[in-house]
């Protein structure tokens, strides 16, 4: 092990640029080299040789690689809460619209959504780093170094740009601070900054020029000797440390480290996943690679292909009169111009290409094209091209269902990978900020509004009459029914924009047990959909029915659950347990009693 974490990313940076592993017998692997070439042929640019564009570049990956990111994406709308503790159903509800109404706006979740599927598609894994704020996506071009056989299973570096303005924000998160083992201030390291860059996925070789100072700093993260910490001699002992480290050139033109911040890592901040792992490597297998070979020889076919059509496009031509190209120039020609040949001579055209030949090649690259399709399970009728002509809509609707067969177990399993990154890091950040007094506006439903107000009025009303009670006054029903219906309209008169906020510590030492649902993957929703479309055909068919089985202790709760496991909010359906009934034409003046209450159906006359 090097002596310091500098000599450290030295080493490893250079060994993540050149070293191969062995993954098989015949199977030598390097990861920046798949990382790279997958990064120029998806933006269509050759990985190796010119590209000055006087090469034909066909891009197949590009139309496959989209209609995957489609076929496997989820959405903000994809993912559904549900309580786990039913005695907590109104922390549910506040967390469910803290989530929807501010969190997912604020920490723009629909992009790290699309750029988790991105990066799997794409490469074969994601990194996700817990963030300050949000989960974020290290993108698999930044990584400067990792354990080429298991990404999480050794030290992992990653390189980030900063402008000295973006560094300077940093001092929120304590860099720079000497208290956190910083060796330089950002003050400091940012008047050593040159106006360079390194491109994405090279180190040390060519600089991009930019207009301004850069800063290239280095966060790794891994098991190493605590004498990186300490600064001792304890070379034996090994804890999970985080190391943020600049780099400048020293006045001998060598590259200098410096640290910015150290600590010790608890808990990981960071989670990988891959939808198809690879044994042996540190990447699965995504769909990217997948298309390497179509897409590597498809482009050695177009290039063979245009140099014929290159070659067609000349006109060579043959006599058997020696002196004609001496009397007759014949690009110097006018259109019509006549020229002569000695007698028994002739003329004519060489052949360059034969139409045949094309077709062979325009054959080999249509194969495959058709490869990469099903490999990427991207058939035509997915990529929205009229089916085979004769398919009835029902053979074209089975095609397209089989077709997202595999898009939708990839997609499955992301679902799960982001329930991970929901228990482990968003839900508990949400039901922080919210139970330390977080407010926020929310807009709600009709039917959120009657859940909300049968609680803020039946609340506002007992303060009221304990109030009177105390003071003396006496509270007859009609009074309590009076407040009650002053209560409701100073409610309504609000609108549906409402201001939510829990007192804090109103839930301190709550069990927050909250489930979550994405993509359909954690519940089997049809089935549970059929459920409650059974109990509304009951409802319906049944309201007075409906309403006594309510009464039975557990069924209420019973109920909940199955909206809730559905995705459904229960609050949606406070009042189904008291439906009016509809009554008979009562005579002027008599009383009505509600059916449910009656003792005995009214008999037609």
């Amino acid at each position: 092990m090097p002596e310091n974490i500098y000599a450290y990313i030295k080493k490893e940076e250079t060994a993540y640029d050149t070293e191969e592993i062995r993954v098989g017998d015949n199977w030598n692997w390097n990861m920046k080299e798949h990382i790279q070439m997958i990064f120029h042929l998806k933006n269509s640019k050759f990985f190796s040789g010119e590209n000055d564009w006087l090469r034909s570049f066909k891009n197949i990956m590009e139309p496959i690689l989209n209609l995957s990111y489609w076929a496997e994406d989820i959405e903000v709308k994809d993912i559904v809460f549900y309580t786990e503790n039913k005695n907590n159903r109104e922390l549910s509800f506040l967390i469910k619209k803290y989530h929807d109404e501010v969190y997912v706006r604020e920490n723009n979740i629909d992009t790290l959504l699309d750029e988790i599927t991105e990066e799997d598609v794409d490469y074969g894994g994601v990194l996700v780093q817990k963030g300050e704020k949000k989960p974020e996506v290290i993108y698999m071009p930044s990584i400067a170094f990792a354990d080429q056989t298991d990404i999480l299973g050794g030290g992992l570096g990653v390189k980030f740009n900063f402008t000295p303005s973006k560094l300077k924000q940093m001092a929120k998160r304590g860099w720079g601070d000497t208290e956190n083992g910083a060796t330089v201030s950002i003050d400091e390291l940012i008047i050593q900054a040159q106006a360079t860059k390194d491109p994405a996925g090279m180190s040390n070789q060519q600089k991009n020029e930019t207009t301004g100072k850069n800063i290239e700093i280095y966060i790794v993260r891994g098991d190493f000797p605590k004498h990186w910490m300490e600064d001792d001699d304890n070379v034996d002992d090994y804890e999970k440390q985080i190391h943020i480290v600049g780099f400048y050139k020293g006045k001998d033109g060598k590259k200098e480290g410096v640290t910015l911040f150290r600590k010790y890592e608890k808990d990981s901040s960071i989670m990988f996943h891959t939808s198809k792992k690879v044994y042996g490597r540190a990447m699965g297998r995504g769909v990217g690679e997948g298309i390497l070979q179509p897409q590597i020889w498809t482009n050695f076919l177009e290039i063979s292909k245009m140099g014929m059509l290159e070659a067609g496009s000349k006109v060579p031509l043959w006599t058997d009169d020696d002196n004609f190209s001496n009397r007759n120039q014949i690009q110097d020609m006018e259109n019509l111009e006549v020229t002569t040949l000695e007698e028994g001579k002739s003329i004519g055209l060489i052949p360059t290409v034969a139409p045949a030949n094309i077709q062979l090649f325009e054959n080999s690259i249509n194969d495959l094209y058709e490869s990469a399709q099903n490999i990427g399970s991207a058939q035509d009728p997915l990529m929205g091209k009229e089916g085979v002509s004769g398919t009835t809509f029902r053979g074209q609707a089975q095609t397209i269902q089989t077709g997202r067969g595999l898009h939708d177990r990839r997609r499955g399993q992301r679902a799960k990978f982001l329930e991970e990154i929901y228990r482990t890091w968003i839900i508990p950040d949400m039901a922080k900020k919210i139970m330390q007094g977080q407010e926020f506006f929310a807009t709600l439903t009709a039917s959120e509004m009657q859940w909300v107000s049968e609680r803020v009025v039946d609340n506002q009303v007992n303060n009221r009459v304990k109030e009177m009670i105390l003071s003396g006054e006496l509270v007859t029903p009609v009074i309590k029914e009076a407040i009650i219906e002053e209560e409701k309209r100073k409610f309504s008169k609000n609108g549906n924009k409402r201001l939510l906020k829990i007192l804090k510590d109103e839930f301190k030492g709550v069990d927050i047990k909250m489930g979550i649902n994405i993509a359909g993957k954690q519940k089997n929703l049809s089935i549970l959909s059929d459920k409650i479309l059974a109990i509304f055909q009951f409802i319906l068919s049944n309201p007075q029915g409906f309403q006594q089985v309510m009464q039975m202790e557990g069924m209420g709760s019973a109920f909940n659950d199955i909206l809730e496991f559905s995705g459904v909010s229960a609050v949606d359906f406070t009042n189904l347990a008291t439906i009016p009934q509809p009554q008979e034409q009562q005579q002027a003046g008599q009383i009505a009693v509600p059916q449910s209450l009656s003792a005995q159906p009214k008999q037609n006359a």
